[in-house]
């Protein structure tokens, strides 16, 4: 398990997908059908949790379509998902227009890199990925894989 990285959700649909066999990233959902208001952020569950070895995390980018089909942006650019983190996968949007943008279940608005980082504790060596559909595992997430930090979401480690 040391070298393992774990993605949960509780919906299959909701794993993280590579649209194809060359795709570097892998494509975060929308988990349900919401209104973003114009000049509004709105932080939108992606449905997956993680755990990473130590020295492993993911960044979130836009897909290339949000801005220019969905007139949407990331509110942070790039976010960056740190190895302690226990808590749902949160995406903020901001709305960059003056009309409402509505968002249905499963569409696809992020996409998933996983890095190596500091510290390096792999020593080279690429974990395994593991993705797993458990409704009780992604509900005690935190429980079977305990950090200092846990589930506390965006800014938390600057409380």
């Amino acid at each position: 398990m040391k070298n393992t990285i774990i993605i949960c959700s509780k919906d299959k649909q909701f794993l993280p997908i590579r649209t194809t066999d060359w795709a570097l990233c892998r494509d975060l959902f929308c988990t349900e059908n919401l209104k973003v208001n114009p000049w509004e952020i709105v932080k939108i569950g992606a449905g997956i949790k993680t755990y990473f070895p130590q020295g492993r995390g993911a960044k979130l980018y836009a897909r290339s379509s949000l801005p220019s089909k969905m007139h949407l942006m990331l509110a942070n650019a790039v976010a960056i998902i740190d190895s302690d983190y226990r808590g749902e996968y949160l995406i903020q949007v901001y709305n960059f227009t003056d009309q409402e943008v509505f968002l249905e279940a499963w569409t696809r608005i992020a996409q998933m890199e996983i890095f190596e980082g500091y510290p390096f504790s792999s020593h080279g060596e690429i974990p395994s990925l593991e993705m797993v559909t458990d409704e009780g595992l992604f509900n005690h997430f935190e429980e079977r894989y305990p950090t200092e930090r846990g589930t506390w979401g965006i800014g938390s480690t600057g409380k």
